[in-house]
């Protein structure tokens, strides 16, 4: 090649790499996220935790669909630490607090290790993920959107003060009972401040009361507001019978979107992403991995020793 041509040759050569590059990157398209519902519940990963991981040229993405669970020999949480161990990831992606808290936020961690305990965490499978990602100096950050995100959103969607903060308590209820808190009195001890908490951080001058959140829930569910509240009580059921499930669907809606936007940036920032989630949402936004990345390698929690 002679001189003359060679800085033109150069110049082209990088120009088609950049394309070339441009265009390998995956592109997450939101419009193929599914809205829950019961039908879906057998798609992978079921009712067993798993891993699916998506490779496509230098990006990879690790999705771990997550059972809830709190004991640390659970399959949920020996699937995480199986994560850790057996995969090589430059971020992860966690549940259960707001994306603005930031790059691996202490007061999260500090809580994580503070709710562990010999064989059982009270954060699950979040707090484990963080305390392992801080073991190994990977930086976290968590998926979802601000509380005032979903107060805003919900309201547009002409639910009233009262049906957000009974659906907050019913929510919370199964989780106080996961993290092991006295059964007798546990509403009453717990909803009061926690009421009281999300109206100061909505700016609701008209809080309910706890007396008002149990009438609510029994006319709107038409059953009692108890310990006995299950997942599927309030879960993302788009064609549920229950009003929770109806309001619980539309935050699904909200979520799903934000958290495949962090996703995007992450892969796009840090190439290689692992992602400590809910089963469901592994569910309802996995055709959007599958058009970017192709077909994942499908893999379950190791039995146990």
């Amino acid at each position: 090649m002679s001189k003359t041509h060679r800085p033109l040759f150069l110049a082209l050569f990088s120009a088609l790499s950049l394309v070339a590059g441009c265009a390998s990157k995956p592109a997450l398209n939101p419009s193929l996220i599914r809205q829950w519902n019961s039908h879906l519940e057998n798609d992978f990963p079921g009712k067993e935790p798993g891993l699916a991981r998506y490779q496509k040229d230098s990006y990879e993405l690790f999705y771990l669909g997550a059972r809830h669970e709190n004991e640390t020999d659970s399959d949920t949480l020996r699937l995480v630490s199986q994560l850790f161990e057996k995969n090589k990831f430059n971020v992860l992606l966690i549940e259960s607090i707001p994306h603005s808290s930031g790059e691996s936020p202490q007061w999260f961690l500090a809580e994580a290790k503070k709710g562990l305990k010999p064989g059982f965490i009270s954060g699950g499978e979040s707090a484990w993920a963080a305390i392992l990602a801080d073991k190994n100096m990977i930086p976290f950050f968590a998926g979802e959107p601000d509380h005032q995100d979903f107060y805003q959103s919900l309201k547009s969607l002409g639910y009233t003060d009262l049906d957000v903060i009974g659906f907050y308590v019913a929510r919370q209820t199964p989780q106080w009972v996961r993290e092991r808190e006295v059964i007798k009195g546990l509403i009453e001890r717990k909803a009061p401040p926690f009421i009281q908490y999300y109206c100061k951080l909505f700016a609701i001058t008209d809080c309910p009361t706890l007396a008002q959140v149990r009438n609510w829930y029994q006319e709107k569910n038409g059953r009692e507001l108890n310990t006995e509240i299950t997942n599927n009580d309030v879960g993302p059921e788009h064609n549920g019978k229950l009003l929770t499930q109806h309001i619980s669907s539309a935050i699904g809606d909200i979520r799903d979107k934000f958290t495949l936007n962090v996703i995007q940036e992450l892969l796009t920032k840090y190439k290689k992403v692992a992602v400590v989630y809910g089963a469901g949402h592994f569910i309802t936004l996995r055709k959007s991995f599958d058009e970017a990345l192709g077909s994942p390698t499908l893999l379950r929690a190791d039995p146990k020793k």
